[in-house]
């Protein structure tokens, strides 16, 4: 993953160098996983990256999404983007 810093923020790019949004769907993992912000002092969506609730207690009714928060990407990351926000699932 590439993470660039900029005056609006930092900008995510995956292994095929294609921009990060939040909304978007990675594959990271071995997993689906929707991208969400993680709020700054500055701007909503100055960072991004994956819920870190257990899927299974979202599943179960037990918690909802980001209820435990979101892990931060960084630059180990390998996530590869396989939905655009607002795209239909195919399954």
């Amino acid at each position: 993953m590439t993470i660039k810093y900029t005056e609006d923020g930092a900008r995510y790019f995956d292994m095929n160098n294609e921009e990060i949004h939040w909304g978007d769907t990675v594959l990271m993992n071995g997993r689906e996983e929707k991208v969400y912000p993680i709020e700054s002092a500055t701007k909503l969506d100055a960072y991004l990256g994956t819920d870190a609730t257990n899927p299974s207690w979202i599943e179960r009714g037990w918690a909802v999404p980001c209820e435990y928060g979101v892990y931060q990407f960084n630059e180990e990351d390998e996530p590869v983007i396989i939905r655009r926000k607002g795209e239909e699932s195919d399954g």
